[in-house]
């Protein structure tokens, strides 16, 4: 609804008491009775029980005082129709059985001395109206709950993709500057002339990890969600940051297209790596594309199943959210021989 809705709900109130006393001069209880239950109108939005409740006195005195319909009864089905579309299902079917009944009994009471026929056709004219202001109605609030429900998922799925790539962009950078800082300890004690070289190299991840953020963060702004398609180029630097521990090997054209989820399934199997395989394993990284398919394999000769793990990363997880997003399957576990793997297999799509 929007923020104040009384000031709209007063105005059509307003006309339409304007018009019911119009067409009921100069019969004084026609315009007096017809102020009430246009007033009610004027609050089935903001306070839509009491507007029940007066409305169906109004039209039940209306139905019993006058001897025959006003404009003013057009309140009625708008009520009914109100109701059930902003104050939810059990104040639309309880305005839904008042305003049937009042179409039963007003005919009967304005229509005494006249045949059983034309009070019949009359009731199933009022009944209708009522019946089709409520199904109109129902429908709307349906039409409105399903686009809000596909609007709060979108949001859900956008803030999933946002949590993926912060967790991708840290959780890479912090293993790496983690692994270096490590073996730069003990290289830096061993040969002091080292550290300064060690720290630039940490220096210089932090500053990457602080770019691809801000990069984020500057398209968040803009009303989105990263898009940028990082191919070849972009993972010959994830691999050639680990320097002699990993290898890189690319079979066929990496596309636009799927340039950035291979990107990502590489980055995050290269974190695990970083934290798990050990500091004297290897990692080979293969990704073969032809017309129908990238395959991509990460796979390591590290410690495999005797890695220790916390259980409460989310890699695995993001990278399989990721693949299957684009119709893909991934999988990953430790190697009979040694070491740990992962595949990725994604359909290249025009």
């Amino acid at each position: 609804m929007p923020p104040r809705p009384w000031i709209a709900d007063t105005v059509w109130a307003a006309v339409l008491a304007a018009l019911s006393v119009y067409f009921a001069y100069p019969y004084p209880a026609g315009c007096l009775l017809a102020l009430p239950l246009c007033a009610a109108l004027a609050i089935r939005r903001t306070w839509p029980v009491i507007a029940l409740v007066v409305g169906a006195v109004a039209a039940g005195v209306q139905a019993v005082v006058l001897t025959q319909v006003t404009v003013s009864i057009l309140a009625v089905p708008i009520m009914v129709y109100s109701l059930r579309r902003w104050s939810g299902r059990t104040l639309g079917v309880i305005s839904l059985g008042i305003a049937l009944l009042g179409a039963v009994a007003a005919p009967v009471i304005w229509l005494q001395g006249t045949s059983a026929r034309d009070i019949g056709v009359t009731v199933l004219c009022y009944a209708l109206v009522i019946v089709v202001a409520y199904g109109v109605g129902l429908r709307v609030r349906e039409r409105e709950e399903a686009a809000l429900a596909t609007a709060r998922a979108e949001a859900a799925e956008e803030r999933a993709e946002i949590a993926r790539e912060v967790h991708d962009v840290v959780a890479h950078s912090l293993s790496l500057i983690a692994v270096q800082a490590e073996g730069g300890r003990s290289k830096a004690m061993r040969d002091p002339a080292s550290a300064p070289a060690i720290l630039g190299v940490i220096a210089d991840e932090s500053r990457h990890a602080l770019d691809e953020i801000r990069d984020m963060v500057t398209v968040l702004r803009k009303g989105g969600v990263s898009n940028d398609q990082r191919g070849a180029a972009g993972i010959q630097d994830l691999v050639a940051r680990l320097g002699d521990r990993a290898r890189l090997t690319v079979v066929g054209e990496i596309g636009p297209s799927m340039g950035f989820t291979i990107y990502r399934v590489v980055q995050e199997a290269l974190t695990n790596f970083l934290r798990h395989a050990g500091p004297l394993a290897t990692v080979a990284v293969t990704v073969a594309v032809d017309n129908a398919q990238a395959e991509v394999t990460v796979q390591d000769d590290g410690l495999g199943t005797a890695a220790s793990t916390d259980g409460k990363g989310h890699g695995l997880t993001t990278m399989r959210e990721r693949v299957q997003a684009r119709g893909g399957t991934l999988t990953a576990g430790p190697l009979a021989t040694g070491g740990y793997q992962v595949r990725a297999t994604v359909p290249v799509m025009s």
